[in-house]
């Protein structure tokens, strides 16, 4: 009788004590995934240096590939911000020579806010090389963006004066 009991209660807990055992490993796991999600709202500064690293050396992406990754807006992409930036050494340059180099790494493309966080990514690594060049990474920024809006308006398709001559 105790062998049947024992053997019957066996039976009905082992899948409860199997699931008590095998829970916390598949808790586990479904975390792991979830801080493992390219641009999701776990922020994992492994996973960020990682994906920069891919993204600086284009090992799977394509140049317009980097811009969507610094450019969301989240903790993640902020990491893989800094951490992308982290590969550049601007020191010792003008403004314009290093976003010139800057962009030959990646294509600047996205909405107006996305392409702001990537010239802010680039900013805050210039400021940091020089901190000499100017007082604050905002003013380094201001300057970026007036920079880029020039750059704009002296080769884009539509310009002011023509315009006016039409």
């Amino acid at each position: 009788m105790c062998v049947c009991v024992c053997m019957c209660v066996f039976h009905c807990c082992f899948p409860l004590v199997l699931l008590c055992l095998l829970l916390p490993v598949y808790l586990s796991d479904c975390f792991l995934v979830e801080e493992a999600l390219a641009n999701g709202t776990k922020a994992d500064r492994q996973a960020a240096q990682r994906l920069a690293a891919r993204l600086y050396s284009l090992d799977g992406f394509r140049k317009s590939d980097v811009s969507r990754h610094l450019g969301k807006n989240n903790d993640f992409s902020h990491m893989v911000g800094e951490e992308y930036l982290s590969n550049f050494n601007f020191s010792a340059m003008t403004i314009d020579q290093a976003l010139r180099s800057f962009l030959t790494h990646l294509v600047l493309i996205g909405e107006t806010q996305e392409r702001e966080r990537v010239l802010v990514h680039f900013s805050r690594r210039f400021r940091h090389c020089n901190p000499h060049y100017l007082k604050t990474s905002d003013s380094v920024h201001t300057l970026t963006c007036a920079l880029m809006l020039l750059n704009t308006d002296l080769h884009g398709n539509v310009s002011v004066f023509k315009l006016v001559q039409r």
